[in-house]
């Protein structure tokens, strides 16, 4: 299956279509409704 149809648990992001992690968390992408 491609990476983007599995669910995985990985830190407090979810899975990036290219398949890395992100190192650092833009706070405007925040939401409030977390």
């Amino acid at each position: 299956d491609p990476p983007d149809k599995l669910f995985t648990v990985h830190g407090l992001w979810p899975s990036n279509s290219t398949g890395r992690d992100p190192k650092y968390c833009n706070p405007s992408n925040v939401t409030s409704h977390m």
